[in-house]
């Protein structure tokens, strides 16, 4: 029954989902077909009144147009209308959502015991504000009592706001010019306000609300307290990730901004933050396997059921090796400092450590997860003052580098093994130093520094929230590239694309580049010639669909090194040696002193059987490098070509013999011996490249290396049946 039950709701979900694409993509009347068809399958009969005005009032315009009536308000009527019915799918699908799905269900039960009018909400956020204030005038004790309490009901009002908000139906431009007003009101508290815009970032990202996003749109524009703002800025971003489609005033809002060369510039950088969200499992595993054990191997605590205690000093240790100790010291400092260069790239290193601590009770209330941390919060306060720790909690405060929802993680985990700590542990976590490289004021005021902080809230809460399923993820591979939205096509915001597809080309992140590229489209251009040809050849795997455009580039720029040697590359993958030798000897030319250069034009000289050619280099290499088993196994092989079986059979003796040696050159060392007419040797050499190989395969077959080779072998006197032969007599004969 219960999966009979899900699928149902999965396929309404779908409905949902299919008249919401379908508006301005199909005609009126179908989508008022679907929506009917939804009223009538979820039986959301408090619908009918205004979606059967909708309808009559759509069969009166068509009846007007067949009795020849010429309306000149027909098309106002039309798009009205349209704009009714959206309004009406958007609140059919929160009501859905309220009954059908926990998070919602939970979200509306939470908001159901408060009424939320404009003037209360006014006269709660004001009042909190100029109460706190009154306060200062207090005598000890009272204060202390009457501060907990006013901010325990303050908390208790705010949160169920902020359910409410989530869960609420379409807003008018009343409600919007309202909150417009509330957010950018000098007389709020900054915190209510930021908790505000999150659960606006959280309604429109699960249901499309023009005017809520009119409300971000605006405190971007105009808030003065820079991390009011950048919230607003993540929350119509995120809104827009969905893949909503915007009224035509906001979108025209959008361009407007995006003239604003510092507007372009904070939207394409906050898309590249979230790239570093969505590598942050990646690098923390790389901390976790790499970094940390090297810290705990060098440390100098253990830490034990019963707590933590210091090692004792081995006091022989300096005699049997008298350096140990300044190299676990260099090895611990070298690690940290991976860590730190991680953090300042722009990871999220704390993610993997503060992701154990989002199961205490204080996560269980949705807005805890995006409240700016302050001590007074009253889910915690009762344990910063068990803590009797403020200067910890201050130096993580206003100079830890921890996103607020790990910093109320620290305070609540801490609070339960502080009294476990040793006293010299206890008085080094209260020191400046404690947590080491601390983040500037200056920093901390950064907008960038501002996003990454909000960006790390929000990931967590969509990675870690029991009930992160029901809603849409702005961090999954449907929602991270809000940049390839409609509402940034044919804008300012165009001229970062190469920009951004030059970083999404360092992280490897192959979709956020395609959808770039779809969305660049310039074939003209130099920088999306480059950009292509790079996507071709090393995200797609399609080298011969690298050649037009590296070709078309390097036409315009001969001397483009890059696109010189990704098109030389190119025509090697698709087997035109020839062609890559041309290339990689035009880069030769270029820098003659450069040794990878010269090897690749060697390696495809040599594919192209211009074996003199490739052989006066490589004489050259092996005197400058005369140690290097790369130059000697090109070497080797280029002898092989000039029939110098002597040479090449020395050449490959010293390869196997080298700690550098690979399978291949027992292959070819084969070959040598082959062609050389020793072929008792050769099948020995064959089966001891079959037996090496096969640690990595499961079966090796020597017939498909032969007609791998078989171009070069042919070209030497090997036959098809001598390769036949050959390979017998190594599988089969013992």
């Amino acid at each position: 029954m219960a999966k009979i039950n899900t699928d149902m709701v999965n396929n309404e979900a779908k409905q949902f989902e299919n008249i919401f694409k379908g508006f301005g993509n199909r005609s009126l009347g179908s989508s008022i077909q679907s929506v009917r068809s939804l009223v009538n399958a979820t039986s959301s009969h408090s619908f009918d009144g205004e979606l059967e005005s909708i309808e009559n009032d759509y069969k009166l315009m068509l009846d007007y147009m067949r009795k020849g009536f010429n309306d000149p308000q027909r098309g106002e009527i039309y798009n009205n209308l349209s704009s009714r019915l959206r309004l009406l799918a958007s609140d059919l699908y929160m009501s859905y959502k309220k009954q059908h799905l926990s998070f919602f269900s939970e979200a509306a039960r939470k908001s159901s015991n408060r009424t939320f009018s404009n003037e209360e909400i006014k006269n709660e956020l004001e009042g909190f504000v100029t109460d706190v204030a009154m306060l200062t005038l207090e005598m000890e004790p009272q204060r202390s009592e009457k501060n907990k309490t006013l901010y325990r009901r303050h908390n208790d009002f705010m949160q169920a706001l902020f359910c409410h908000i989530v869960v609420s139906g379409q807003w008018n431009e009343h409600q919007s010019s309202f909150f417009k007003e509330m957010l950018l009101s000098p007389t709020i508290d900054t915190i209510d306000a930021q908790l505000i815009i999150s659960a606006l970032t959280l309604a429109t990202m699960n249901n499309h609300d023009d005017n809520k996003i009119d409300v971000l749109l605006s405190v971007y524009q105009k808030a003065t307290d820079e991390k009011t703002r950048q919230k607003a800025l993540v929350g119509w971003v995120f809104a827009l990730s969905s893949g909503t489609t915007l009224c035509p005033s906001l979108k025209d809002k959008i361009a407007k901004m995006m003239s604003d060369n510092m507007v372009c510039d904070e939207v394409a950088n906050l898309q590249k933050q979230i790239i570093f969200c969505i590598n942050t499992e990646q690098d923390a595993d790389k901390i976790k396997q790499d970094i940390i054990p090297e810290l705990m191997k060098n440390n100098n605590l253990n830490i034990t059921r019963f707590g933590i205690t210091e090692k004792e000093e081995d006091p022989m240790s300096d005699v049997f090796d008298p350096g140990a100790a300044d190299r676990a010291m260099e090895k611990m400092e070298e690690s940290f400092q991976k860590m730190m260069n991680m953090q300042k790239a722009g990871s999220d290193i704390y993610f993997g450590g503060f992701s154990q601590m989002k199961r205490f009770p204080f996560f269980y209330n949705l807005a805890n997860w995006f409240c700016p941390f302050y001590l007074e919060h009253p889910e915690i306060s009762s344990m910063t003052e068990k803590l009797n720790a403020a200067p910890l909690l201050a130096n993580i405060l206003n100079h830890g580098p921890f996103c607020d929802s790990d910093k109320y993680s620290f305070a609540i985990a801490l609070s339960s093994v502080i009294s476990r700590l040793p006293a010299n542990m206890k008085e080094m976590i209260n020191s400046p130093e404690a947590f080491g490289p601390t983040i500037s004021n200056e920093e901390q005021k950064s907008p960038a520094y501002i996003r990454r902080m909000i960006l790390q809230d929000m990931y967590r809460f969509f990675k870690l929230y029991q009930q992160r399923a029901q809603l849409v993820n702005p961090f999954d591979n449907d929602h991270f590239m809000f940049i390839a939205n409609k509402a940034f096509h044919n804008n300012a915001i165009q001229e970062k694309i190469p920009d951004l597809c030059f970083f999404m080309i360092k992280h490897k992140n192959k979709e956020a580049l395609k959808r770039l590229i779809d969305m660049y489209g310039n074939g003209e251009d130099t920088k999306y010639l480059l950009i292509k040809g790079i996507y071709e050849l090393h995200f797609a795997k399609h080298p011969e669909a690298a050649i037009p455009p590296l070709e078309k580039l390097t036409d315009i720029e001969p001397d483009n090194k890059r696109a010189m040697s990704l098109l030389a590359r190119a025509y090697f993958e698709t087997e035109q040696y020839g062609r890559a030798a041309q290339c990689y000897g035009a880069l030769y030319q270029q820098e003659p002193d450069n040794k990878t250069t010269t090897m690749n034009y060697c390696i495809a000289l040599t594919k192209a059987s211009l074996y003199d050619e490739a052989a006066n280099l490589l004489y050259r290499l092996d005197i400058e490098h005369p140690d290097s088993m790369p130059v000697i196994r090109v070497l080797a092989w280029t002898l092989m070509g000039l029939c110098k079986y002597e040479q090449a059979e020395k050449a490959y003796n010293r390869l196997l013999k080298s700690d550098d040696a690979e399978t291949g050159d027992r292959l070819n060392a084969g070959y040598c011996q082959w062609l050389k007419g020793n072929i008792a040797e050769a099948a020995n050499h064959f089966k001891v490249f079959i037996k090496s190989n096969s640690t990595n395969c499961a079966s090796c077959d020597i017939s498909k290396e032969f007609d791998n080779d078989r171009q070069f072998l042919s070209s030497h006197g090997i036959s098809d049946i001598d390769m036949q032969l050959m390979a017998d007599l190594v599988t089969i004969i013992e």
